[in-house]
């Protein structure tokens, strides 16, 4: 007899309770959470009953969340087999139950954390941002919503582990995590599958914060970037890195997206209300143009919808910051776990990057397909002999060169999936 998947009675009972406690203390924001809540688990009755995905995924970790709270009232649990892939939707998510695929168990723990987060509200954010000096000539490594750990086998390694041990091979001097280590940035999971595990470079390494990080208030986040690797950043979760001819800026996304849709909105402060973030993005694309120098920047969160043909509100205010609605040269974020190149975008043609497929697995992205606002995306099988329908997670890297510069896509076994 099939073997059903199931969720495990601690979490359910820790989410219970922090439902309930939620409905007293906020009652406003149980409401607002509760309705993007309904619309995942509509997703879920749909896939479950249908194996039809939609366009388009709910935050992965609502989709089972509604029948962990009403004992899955709708036999959503009870119709999934363990380990089986029901269909790739045309944003690549794997609806399936295996380990990071959209049914995945585990997903309720990362809502358990973030209810009870609320009730104790989020690590204060910092405001002491740490500038590097870097040299003329550097290589700069970053990957996107890495932080999954080694879960495989020896023989068949995890994707995370075969793109960290292609970052060690290309020796880079900085390296750069784009955010999200997984369920939900416990201290556990911040401390054993990113700091423990994560390349440093001789220059130093960096870390954004993230949805995924928020959802336990962020406090192992900024615990986890006070310390090597990380201890360049100096505890603080935006920065700079520049030299003669560049300004690398990254900025933390997550602490200020609105909390009842999960963290998955990328703000940089909230709305009409800038901060001391925003004055120092403000500072360094100011000065950068009286200097002649080209600005890239990093978040999280993505600026664009997946097919490119839409700017959010993350957009705007990093482009509001620069002299004209400019913008930076360049734009590397993760959040969405596909790689794709994007043609230049607004008024100041921002080249816009997604490296979001740094381990999770993913499928392939059918909406990206003939866009014409992308230049390239990854749509290779992986040949993944567990997991045939995977294609390849990878990395990209950024070398400057003075004024120059080269960017290069990876894929998970040292290819060059795409270089400019």
């Amino acid at each position: 007899m099939p073997m059903k998947i199931s969720i495990d009675p601690v979490l359910a009972s820790r989410i219970q309770s922090a439902w309930d406690q939620l409905g007293k203390a906020r009652p406003d924001l149980q409401a607002q959470i509760s309705a993007t809540m309904q619309s995942a688990h509509a997703q879920a009755v749909q896939v479950a009953q249908t194996g039809a995905p939609p366009l388009v995924a709910e935050p992965h970790t609502l989709t089972l969340a509604h029948s962990a709270l009403t004992n899955d009232c709708d036999s959503v649990i009870n119709r999934l087999e363990a380990g089986i892939l029901i269909g790739i939707g045309p944003d690549g998510v794997m609806w399936g139950t295996g380990k990071w695929q959209q049914f995945d168990p585990g997903w309720i723990e990362a809502f358990a954390v973030f209810l009870e987060s609320l009730l104790v509200g989020r690590h204060t954010f910092v405001t002491a941002p740490q500038t590097v000096r870097m040299p003329n000539s550097v290589k700069i490594a970053m990957a996107g919503d890495w932080g999954t750990g080694e879960w495989r086998t020896q023989s068949n390694p995890a994707p995370s582990t075969r793109v960290r041990q292609q970052m060690i091979a290309l020796k880079p001097d900085v390296t750069i995590h784009l955010g999200d280590v997984y369920y939900a940035g416990t201290d556990d999971q911040e401390q054993h599958l990113l700091v423990n595990l994560w390349p440093p470079g001789p220059i130093g390494s960096f870390a954004l914060n993230s949805n995924h990080e928020m959802y336990s208030g962020g406090g192992a986040y900024f615990g986890a970037i006070i310390k090597p690797p990380f201890e360049k950043q100096g505890g603080c979760s935006y920065f700079a890195l520049e030299n003669d001819h560049w300004v690398i800026v990254g900025l933390d996304s997550a602490h200020f997206s609105p909390e009842d849709n999960l963290y998955v909105n990328g703000l940089l402060f909230n709305v009409n209300f800038p901060n001391e973030q925003n004055s120092f993005l403000l500072e360094k694309g100011v000065r950068a143009a009286q200097d002649g120098k080209k600005v890239i920047v990093l978040t999280h969160h993505n600026c664009l919808d997946d097919p490119g043909a839409n700017a959010n509100a993350l957009f705007d205010q990093v482009t509001n910051a620069f002299p004209g609605n400019t913008g930076p040269a360049y734009w590397y974020y993760g959040h969405q776990h596909i790689a794709a190149v994007y043609k230049p975008k607004g008024a100041g043609g921002v080249r816009c990057r997604c490296c979001g497929h740094g381990a999770l697995p993913w499928g392939h992205a059918s909406a990206l397909a003939n866009s014409p606002s992308i230049d390239w995306y990854e749509d290779r099988p992986a040949n993944d002999p567990d997991m045939p329908q995977r294609l390849f997670n990878g990395f990209a890297t950024i070398t400057l060169d003075g004024p120059n510069i080269q960017e290069v896509f990876y894929d998970e076994n040292g290819g060059i999936a795409w270089s400019s």
